[in-house]
């Protein structure tokens, strides 16, 4: 296992932690009507010229949560919050989802969230690729398993220049942590055209920031068809699970030993 044990210990406090809020929200009801009050108190800034706020609030939420390398931000959750008080501001005056899909301005308000949110989330691996110069230093003068690991984890990008920027794209376009990969990139001692990687990862970043908007719809489509009430708890618990699932991505990204994996392929490939 390449990740180190303290890391380790850093994810266990995270799972427990979502776990615990999960409960609180589920068992007190103090707890739980906070939680929904700060949602549609949230959920007005979309409406009017606070739209303007919105967008600016998507900019920033996206830049920080993915400029907090290790350090989980739920920016997700509030790109949902904003996208969803748009879905609700055009459901209020009577309009079906049929309707309201069929609406361009309703699209040009949603788009208009996830490609800012998309800018400010690409802009926030900046921090990665400068730790990852730092971090090159540091590993010239200590072992460390997760730093090895990590260069390891961008031998993959590397070693295929002509595909890197598509490497790049399909990373950011999963809802996946691309923090080693942008902390490898800044350790590569190969020449990297930062502008470049920037606007591919804008590119990718879109995708996601959009599937994030557009995830009200699904949870409409979705729980329409089965009969089960859309609200905000059912929102709140699929959120959770989100996140939940974000976490394992990332421990996994980390905990997988690519610097073997790489060897084993190189022998391989002298082996044929």
């Amino acid at each position: 296992m390449a990740i180190s044990n303290k890391l380790t210990v850093v994810f266990t406090f995270f799972y427990v932690g979502v776990f615990i809020y999960l409960i609180l929200f589920l068992t007190v009801p103090a707890f739980q009507n906070m939680i929904i009050q700060s949602r549609q108190n949230l959920s007005g800034l979309t409406e009017g010229s606070n739209y303007i706020i919105a967008l600016l609030i998507a900019f920033f939420i996206c830049l920080i949560g993915n400029a907090s390398v290790g350090f989980p931000i739920p920016y997700p959750f509030v790109i949902f919050s904003l996208s969803n008080s748009i879905f609700i501001r055009y459901s209020d005056p009577g309009l079906n989802l049929s309707e309201i899909l069929l609406n361009g301005h309703f699209w040009l308000e949603i788009l208009g969230i996830a490609i800012v949110g998309g800018l400010g989330s690409a802009l926030g691996e900046l921090v990665g690729y400068l730790i990852g110069i730092g971090a090159k230093k540091v590993a010239s003068k200590t072992q460390s398993r997760t730093l090895n690991n990590v260069q390891g984890f961008g031998r993959l990008v590397l070693d295929h220049p002509k595909s890197m920027h598509l490497y790049i794209f399909i990373a950011a376009a999963l809802p996946i942590p691309d923090d080693p990969l942008w902390i490898a990139l800044g350790m590569s001692d190969k020449r990297i055209n930062f502008p470049i990687c920037i606007l591919w990862a804008w590119l990718g970043k879109n995708v996601t920031t959009i599937f994030y908007v557009i995830f009200p719809i699904l949870i409409s489509l979705g729980f329409g068809a089965t009969g089960i009430e859309v609200d905000d708890i059912s929102s709140v618990i699929t959120e959770s699970l989100m996140l939940i699932i974000t976490l394992a991505i990332m421990q996994f990204i980390l905990s997988f030993n690519w610097e073997k994996y790489l060897n084993n392929r190189r022998e391989k490939k002298k082996s044929r």
